[in-house]
């Protein structure tokens, strides 16, 4: 499974999964946003690694209804994923990852 597949798979089951990457920060430069209204749930967490915001979104869906069997496979672009939009970062850019695959890039020098 790649990223894109984990933000699609947990957009048909009803929860959005925006993922951004700013630059600028000197720390915490990964933020996660999970939202799914038909839960009632909304979370935001800020940390400094993208496998960090693997595990969170892996964490925080599992607790929601419905089958994420699927949660534990691997994800075989875990090092191109976080190297690219860290590069980016690395460049000034702000990047914002949401769940239908697209990317906004903000700020990039």
């Amino acid at each position: 499974m790649r990223v894109a597949d984990l933000v699609e798979l947990a957009g048909f089951a009803g929860v959005a999964v925006w993922l951004k990457m700013d630059g600028e920060r000197a720390t915490h430069r990964w933020t996660v946003i999970l939202t799914c209204p038909s839960a009632d749930f909304r979370y935001r967490r800020d940390v400094n690694r993208f496998e960090h915001v693997l595990k969170i979104v892996r964490d925080e869906l599992a607790k929601l209804p419905g089958d994420w069997s699927w949660l534990g496979e691997e994800i075989e672009d875990l090092d191109e994923f976080a190297e690219h939009y860290e590069e980016l970062g690395r460049r000034g850019a702000v990047v914002i990852v949401d769940g239908t695959g697209e990317q906004v890039v903000v700020n990039a020098h």
